[in-house]
């Protein structure tokens, strides 16, 4: 490995890793969701959360992240823990990419680190964990297989591939269909330069059986996990919101950084087009995501965003399988953009993260209100979907901290009916006693609107069935982004009013059959004791005291 290389791989390492060192919390979508489950996962005995919660490891292809998570939780602090996982979603593909591109052209070459232009991405904002985890997985096996057919032939490479296609099944339903895609058009590359040759029916029946040995565990692994119990689900079918989707390898904070960013990158890759050394099958991979891309509905299998995936697969063939073949000034002038671009994406992830940590101090200040084994619903005021800050929002796709509430999980040990425990989809379960409390597969939190009126809007039962009763059956309600003018909701009483977060007590939360028979605490220590007693004695589902009972009145910030 030439120093060279490594000395520009190891300090597009340090500027990538830079955000990371400035928030314990970073603002990517569905981050703290997963931090939650993994938190759980890895304290599956403690006296609060394992009466809500419980493992429920089975075969799955939705785990990678999970088992990583859990090993290294139990012994690292959450939130530095949390960061190295998240970390590792972002450098896994990038080290997918250097390791593919090392295989099909057989150098070191810098091109595959100008992927870190990218690194910083949709699907990496939007907080796809396993899904990053698995485009890496995918790209290293694939190259694997590269070497293993060039070097030792079928046997070795039909190996390694079985047991490669089974991990990256198991770290996401997408690594397998990279894998396959790559190893299938690379296959498929090599038989159409054989079409003349009399050996062609042969290959093809030879290629054809041992991709099917190849992919044969991982299609037994699909037949025995629950995926696909419920049929395809395909959701609806966005055309017009493609035309931004397809910008998802670029995306960042800024919406003309994200345009920049893509325009640079094209508009360099068509400037050496005819210097460009394309890797086998590369050209038809592409087609068939391109393809793919149009095609796809937002929804499918459970998974979402399914078209902005196939997105961010082809931005990453564009370093793995491409090598522009320039030198001298040409390549130090590309290099030296592509390095400032880099920078800039960064700085600007940078500074959006830096914004985030005064969001994060106002949501901590407001939940240090909410004692263990509290019920709290997570609301949200905007009535626009895409708040105006930066540091909340996605250009073009969505808010950022719809799943911050998840903060009640981990730092205080509260029921927020919104994790991630898909029986399907991840290895958790809520416990029998909180199902009626927990939202199904909508988890976006509620609207404030939809808490005003006396009863639900009919369009709203079906995908948040947990509020029918919300009044008597949580104890709290968390706001984030509080509506202008302000619209006070019946039933709920302030306990911590801020400019981006509030938390109000209901009226009749927590108070079940037996509240008349207990006296209540009147101290905080006291009524985190008495909700402590209630978890060790089996009753946290019909507590004896209100925990809110006796709170101080809103704190103002």
């Amino acid at each position: 490995m030439p120093r060279r290389w490594t000395l520009l791989a190891l300090m597009l390492t340090v500027v990538l890793a830079l955000p990371f060192l400035l928030v314990d919390v970073p603002p990517v979508l569905d981050y703290p969701n997963h931090l939650a489950r993994f938190y759980v996962l890895a304290h599956p005995d403690d006296p609060v959360l394992s009466q809500m919660y419980a493992p429920n490891w089975r075969i799955l292809p939705n785990l990678g992240m999970d088992l990583i998570g859990v090993a290294l939780l139990r012994f690292t602090d959450v939130h530095l823990g949390g960061r190295l996982l998240l970390a590792l979603s972002l450098f896994a593909p990038l080290a997918g990419v250097v390791a593919y591109h090392r295989a099909v052209f057989g150098r070191w070459s810098p091109w595959p680190l100008a992927a870190g232009v990218i690194a910083y991405n949709g699907a990496f904002l939007l907080g796809f964990m396993n899904f990053q985890l698995s485009l890496g997985v995918a790209l290293g096996c694939a190259a694997g297989w590269v070497m293993l057919r060039r070097r030792d032939g079928w046997l070795p490479a039909i190996a390694w591939g079985a047991i490669a296609a089974a991990v990256a099944f198991l770290c996401h339903i997408f690594g397998l269909v990279f894998f396959a895609l790559l190893v299938g058009a690379g296959e498929a590359d090599r038989l159409w330069r054989l079409r003349r040759s009399p050996r062609f029916v042969r290959e093809v029946v030879v290629v054809a059986g041992a991709l099917t040995i190849t992919l044969g565990p991982a299609m037994l692994l699909y037949a025995l996990c629950p995926l696909g119990d419920g049929g395809l689900q395909l959701g609806a079918w966005v055309g017009p919101h493609k035309l931004w989707r397809i910008m998802t390898p670029f995306v960042t904070t800024s919406g003309g950084l994200t345009v920049i960013t893509a325009i640079a990158v094209m508009a360099l890759l068509i400037l050496v087009r005819r210097q460009l050394v394309v890797a086998p099958g590369i050209p038809l991979a592409l087609a068939v995501l391109f393809v793919g891309f149009v095609a796809a509905p937002w929804k499918a299998l459970g998974g979402t965003f399914i078209d902005m995936r196939l997105a961010a697969m082809g931005g990453l063939l564009l370093f793995a399988g491409l090598q522009p073949v320039v030198s001298g000034r040409t390549a130090v002038l590309a290099g030296t953009f592509l390095a400032a671009l880099m920078l800039v994406r960064t700085a600007d992830i940078a500074s959006a993260w830096i914004d985030h940590r005064g969001d994060l101090a106002e949501l901590r200040a407001a939940i240090a209100q909410v004692p263990p084994g509290a019920r709290v619903i997570a609301a949200h005021g905007g009535d626009s979907p895409v708040p105006s800050r930066r540091e909340r929002t996605l250009p073009g796709f969505r808010d950022v901290d719809s799943h911050l509430a998840a903060l009640l999980v981990i730092e205080r040990r509260a029921f927020w009916p919104l994790m991630f425990a898909h029986p399907s989809q991840q290895p958790i379960v809520i416990r029998p006693a909180f199902l009626r409390f927990a939202a199904s597969s909508w988890t976006e939190p509620a609207a404030w609107r939809w808490l005003q009126p006396d009863t639900l809007p009919d369009d709203v039962l079906p995908l948040a069935r947990y509020l029918a009763n919300w009044r008597s059956d949580f104890d709290a309600v968390l706001l984030l982004d509080p509506p202008a003018p302000e619209q006070p909701v019946a039933g709920l009483t302030p306990l911590y009013r801020g400019s981006y977060v509030q938390l109000f007590r209901t009226e009749q939360g927590g108070r079940g059959s037996t509240a008349a028979q207990a006296p209540a605490p009147n101290t905080a220590d006291e009524r985190v004791a008495a909700q402590e007693d209630d978890v060790e004695d089996g009753r946290i589902t019909s507590r004896s005291v209100d925990p809110f009972k006796g709170a101080p009145g809103p704190r103002q910030h």
